[in-house]
């Protein structure tokens, strides 16, 4: 069983889902828990998704990088991506105690990985974003 996965995603909707059932079969074997999978396709939907809409100046083709490691009980994902700098540790909470109809649209996909993350870091190396994900696989 391989402790790594590596998928390229091209910058387009229709590649996140192959990409998410691409994690989910290499998981498997892992046998995670429904919550840890449950993180790991919400985490590739919502950071894939928002490179695609708000991530490039251009119109060309890029890639997202996602590589899975698992070491021991931890699975660490991490996504990479060569658009413009995005942290989104420095995205405010959504203001919750709003009422639904008066909420701004966005911010929560970035909420939720954070509070469902047992680790979550973000840096800027070489023009690219990397964000750093860490759950417990049980």
């Amino acid at each position: 069983m391989a402790d790594t996965l590596t998928l390229e995603v091209r910058n387009s909707r229709d590649a996140i889902a192959p990409a998410g059932q691409s994690a989910e079969r290499w998981l498997k074997p892992y046998r995670p828990s429904p919550e840890a999978l449950y993180f790991v396709l919400l985490a590739i939907e919502e950071l894939v998704t928002n490179c695609i809409k708000y991530g490039y100046d251009d119109d060309g083709e890029h890639t997202i990088g996602i590589a899975l490691s698992v070491a021991g009980p931890s699975l660490t994902m991490v996504v990479t991506d060569d658009g413009r700098p995005f942290d989104p540790l420095a995205v405010p909470p959504p203001d919750l105690s709003l009422d639904i109809q008066h909420r701004p649209i966005g911010r929560l996909g970035i909420f939720i990985l954070r509070k469902l993350a047992d680790q979550f870091a973000y840096e800027r190396r070489d023009g690219a974003n990397r964000v750093t994900l860490v759950k417990q696989l049980i």
